[in-house]
């Protein structure tokens, strides 16, 4: 049957739907627009000299995430591969009995090693892998750290000059120290200047000294140098007086 009055009302259902639609298309096209340029601009300032305290990026680009600003970083870089020659593993099959394939990790033969290295008249550390040894009677040390990229001078080393073995030999067990003068607010205000204090004074200046491989610094007695010199301390019960030295006998009081 004929019903006017739903016939009549579709065209406007149809219309508040149409209008509803562009409504919110437009909304998602407003909001894409005001997301693209707020990435646009965030961009911008992070790449611009200028710094923008406003921005939430001002603080990431004031802190410094680098630690190792000034010191001396290993051109070596981790992991299990060649210093030199950049020789890493791959991956292989392993097979079991009845031949079934699997996938395995086939490391490199990595090993740490003092290298000699004769223009610098050193031991160099080198994490290198064993088949490069050849490669270095062959090419050379310093002709394989130039292809390679690497500064043989910022490397851990053992010094064989013959200049510092005569060094060694004439200071032996003696701890170096520096010949700068030490500076410092509190070292120059409650340093002791009078002369007299000075002359009169009883401590004993700092000193380092060599224990099993380590250097400990302090002021130290008798006692305690032949402990660091690993000389047996003597014992007072064995001391052998000489005849007609009085001594004083001290036990009965002690047992009393």
């Amino acid at each position: 049957a004929f019903n006017p009055a739903t016939q009549g009302s579709l065209p406007v259902s149809r219309f508040g739907t149409m209008a509803l639609r562009s409504s919110c298309y437009g909304t998602s096209l407003v909001l894409n627009i005001v997301l693209a340029m707020a990435m646009l601009y965030a961009l911008v300032s992070t790449h611009s000299g200028v710094e923008d305290l406003s921005s939430p990026m001002s603080m990431k680009q004031m802190v410094s995430r680098d630690v190792t600003v000034g010191a001396r970083k290993n051109p070596i870089k981790s992991g299990r591969r060649c210093g030199l020659t950049g020789k890493h593993g791959g991956i292989a099959y392993k097979y079991c009995f009845s031949h079934k394939r699997a996938t395995k990790r086939q490391h490199a033969n990595i090993q740490t090693k003092y290298v000699y290295w004769p223009e610098g008249q050193r031991m160099v550390k080198l994490k290198i892998a064993a088949s490069t040894l050849k490669s270095i009677e062959k090419k050379g040390l310093q002709q394989m750290a130039k292809e390679a990229g690497i500064d043989l001078n910022k490397l851990p080393f053992k010094d064989l000059r013959p200049e510092r073995k005569e060094y060694l030999q004439k200071n032996q067990m003696q701890v170096p120290v520096s010949k700068k003068k030490v500076t410092g607010h509190f070292r120059n205000a409650y340093r002791m200047k009078n002369p007299e204090k000075l002359a009169a004074s009883k401590k004993t200046p700092i000193e380092g000294k060599y224990y099993h491989g380590r250097i400990i610094f302090g002021r130290f007695n008798e006692d305690q140098l032949r402990q660091l010199n690993d000389i047996p301390l003597e014992d007072e019960s064995q001391i052998v007086y000489e005849e007609g030295v009085d001594v004083e006998d001290v036990s009965a009081a002690d047992q009393a």
